[in-house]
């Protein structure tokens, strides 16, 4: 399967950039992965305002938040928060 293409919210950005470097590289190593293996299912589903299935995995003390758009073939990485919160 081709990978498919990895899209960050920009708040997300700003965040990953204030992460410590090795927490960062985790996250960064999470998108590419998710680029190889989009149906990869988080720690936890969350439900957006639309009713969508917001996948959310927890790399150390983050939570990223996405969500897979297989007719495109697309990974939106729509958060990067604080586990827990």
């Amino acid at each position: 399967m081709q990978p498919y293409r990895v899209f960050i919210a920009a708040e997300v950005i700003a965040t990953l950039k204030a992460c410590r470097s090795g927490e960062r590289r985790l996250i960064t190593r999470l998108l590419d992965e998710l680029a190889d293996d989009p149906f990869r299912t988080g720690d936890y589903v969350e439900r957006d305002d639309i009713g969508r299935p917001i996948q959310v995995l927890i790399i150390g003390s983050r939570a990223v938040c996405f969500w897979a758009d297989h007719a495109v073939k697309e990974v939106k990485i729509i958060d990067l928060r604080q586990a827990g919160t």
